[in-house]
């Protein structure tokens, strides 16, 4: 692993395509994200960003390999029916 000062560090307003600088700010000051502060300029290091964006992650839907279900088929999992006896 890297140490901090060989990592990339990305200014906030670097990190728009991902979120606004008003919502990173949020984040730094809840502690959700670390930062460096140097003079005054806010720093994400790259670990700190990638644990981060792993931790939000979620797989897509279309990587399981079940069939998909009908509607009936969840409806009866969800609100199983009495069923009449013949």
């Amino acid at each position: 692993m890297k140490t901090l000062s060989e990592q990339k560090m990305f200014p906030i307003s670097d990190l728009g395509h991902l979120a606004s600088p008003r919502t990173w700010r949020r984040l730094i000051q809840r502690g959700e994200i670390g930062v460096i502060r140097i003079g005054g300029a806010v720093k994400v290091p790259e670990s700190e960003l990638e644990r981060f964006l792993s931790e939000r992650f979620t797989p897509s839907r279309s990587n399981r390999k079940e069939e998909p279900q009908s509607v009936v088929a969840i409806l009866d999992q969800a609100l199983p029916r009495k069923r009449r006896a013949s």
